[in-house]
């Protein structure tokens, strides 16, 4: 399957305003370079998408799967076209670009989605474009950006260089294989591929075993023959302790871990059911500075933006699940901001949505003389609840619960009251520090 170049740009007036994956800030016509680079990527191997095709197809495999807000998954491609095998990702904006290994998978007619720094201009200036070739010490580009759209070859360097060389514009490497271009190994039985997730390659063993001696290493992609019935194949592949007798193209024969080869021929995987959407959660109000809202589970993860105390987030994740993780360290949750962006909160910042006030009963309470220090209104009924306010000795206080339950309570240790301060904020307190 060999690539045909061709042109499109993410600025036509077709999808240019198309709201790009799941972030409703960012359009294909300002942010959309990557997503119509893997668009011209797959029609050069004989599809027919647009931008705006390939945005809906990410998007229907849910959040994570092909965006994560409007960052693109790059290994969805492989979902939603499972001949166009990801391989890896490198980022290189700090080190010169790996020009051998790029120039090696042009040579083989894999062409390349690359990220690169527009401008020699101070701090990176990030665009999106596909390497497909290869003229002297430069290289012929899909350019996303014109519109209309270029129509004839076009060269990294000539175009973007300004005094520098390739390996210093190219800042981001992502790889890509197309199955067809590789000749399945000779023979009559099934085959299978090596999958993504072997990402360091498979290893071809001479017996069905990790103590097998290896005989060689299979990248991902790769066409492998099996030597065994058909049924048997089916039947392992992806099965964790299972192994398969199989031909790789260079006609070595051995066993690979079944768990990681797939069938070539298989409808992509089903998209993961939509997000819950029923859950609610509250950036807490002492977060002073905003909550970060982050790409993945970890204060390391890029920063994707700063929410503001009280904004409301739906968590997307199963709510019992979830529930466990509010107020607890080191915990965190998906959820979505009311922008529409998709990421990771620390769970120990954000507290449950409040729930309807029930009328004011005719009780009301005091905070004791003897809380010197002052009274802490929580957010929750737990002495580990956020403190929403600090309420002084003598603060009259309205009670938001049925009259009789609440007078069961007062001055009980471990009991708690759901109140209203003279401030308007409501919350809890600890009711064997209040008096009638």
């Amino acid at each position: 399957m060999s690539f045909i170049p061709n042109y499109l740009s993410q600025q036509d007036p077709r999808w240019k305003d198309e709201k790009l994956g799941f972030d409703n800030a960012i359009t294909i016509g300002s942010d959309g370079c990557a997503l119509t680079c893997l668009t011209m990527l797959v029609n050069g191997y004989g599809f027919n998408e647009t931008p705006s095709t390939m945005n809906q197809k990410l998007k229907a495999m849910g959040s994570g799967a092909g965006f994560l807000g409007g960052l693109i998954v790059w290994s969805g491609l492989t979902r939603a076209f499972p001949k166009i095998i990801y391989r890896d990702i490198l980022l290189c904006r700090d080190q010169p670009a790996p020009l051998a290994s790029i120039n090696a998978s042009l040579d083989a007619g894999q062409p390349l989605v690359v990220e690169i720094d527009r401008s020699p201009a101070p701090n990176l200036q990030n665009h999106w474009v596909v390497l497909y070739g290869r003229r002297g010490n430069d290289y012929l580009i899909l350019d996303p950006w014109p519109n209309p759209p270029d129509n004839k070859e076009s060269l990294l360097v000539g175009r973007f260089g300004q005094g520098r060389e390739a390996a210093q514009i190219i800042t981001a490497v992502v790889w890509y294989q197309a199955t067809g271009t590789q000749p399945p190994p000779p023979g009559g039985g099934m085959t299978v591929r090596v999958s993504a997730a072997a990402s360091a390659g498979l290893r071809l063993r001479s017996a069905p075993s990790t103590l097998g001696l290896l005989l060689a290493t299979e990248p991902p992609g790769t066409l492998l023959r099996c030597l065994e019935p058909d049924a048997s194949v089916r039947s392992k592949i992806g099965v964790t302790g299972l192994w398969l007798n199989v031909s790789d193209p260079d006609e070595l024969t051995g066993y690979v871990a079944a768990w990681y080869v797939e069938d070539p021929n298989a409808a992509p995987p089903p998209p993961p059911p939509p997000p819950l959407n029923g859950f609610k959660v509250y950036v807490m109000q002492n977060v002073g500075s905003g909550l970060r809202l982050r790409a993945a589970p970890s204060i390391t993860a890029a920063i994707l933006g700063s929410l503001p105390a009280g904004t409301e987030l739906t968590v997307l994740e199963d709510e019992a699940q979830a529930g466990v993780k509010i107020g607890q360290m080191n915990q965190w949750l998906n959820v979505r901001e009311p922008g529409g962006k998709v990421g990771y909160v620390a769970a120990w910042y954000v507290e449950p949505a409040p729930v309807s006030t029930p009328p004011a009963s005719s009780l009301t309470v005091f905070v004791s003389p003897q809380v010197t220090a002052g009274l802490n209104l929580r957010a929750g009924p737990l002495p580990t609840a956020s403190v929403k306010k600090v309420l002084a000795a003598g603060t009259r206080l309205e009670v938001l619960e049925a009259e009789a339950a609440a007078n069961a309570k007062i001055g009980v240790v471990n009991q708690w009251l759901n109140v209203r301060e003279p401030g308007g904020e409501t919350g809890y307190v600890a009711a064997w520090y209040v008096k009638k």
